[in-house]
């Protein structure tokens, strides 16, 4: 995959699973990524909600995505599901490459309100 595209689908799918959060916060008196943070300049790092006051969590992400491509060539081979009987003439080939994402996400954790079910 090209880095283009990997960088694409990466912040496609953060985005997507932040949406997902976001409606299931609205549900539970929480927000994911409010629009009402606010980050003080006395203490970098640190938000808080504008309308309550109440200080932001950040939850951060470090995700390690390996990607492998194996290439395997046997003379009189044959496979079974994902389980590979081939004879002992055989070459395989694999290259993998790891990339790390890391991001946050402001959440404000609900304070009064429903009861959080799981």
């Amino acid at each position: 995959m090209k880095l283009d595209d990997f960088v694409s689908e990466t912040l496609k799918q953060i985005i997507k699973g932040v949406v997902a959060a976001q409606e299931y916060g609205n549900t539970q008196n929480a927000k994911v990524n409010p629009i009402t943070a606010r980050f003080h300049s006395n203490t970098e790092g640190h938000a808080y909600c504008q309308e309550t006051g109440v200080p932001l969590q950040k939850v951060e992400f470090d995700v390690a995505v390996t990607v492998t491509e194996e290439q395997t060539s046997a003379n009189d081979g044959e496979s079974v599901g994902s389980i590979s009987v081939s004879s002992a003439s055989s070459n395989s080939s694999q290259n993998s490459s790891v990339s790390r994402i890391q991001f946050e996400v402001p959440v404000l954790l609900p304070t009064t309100g429903k009861q959080v079910e799981y």
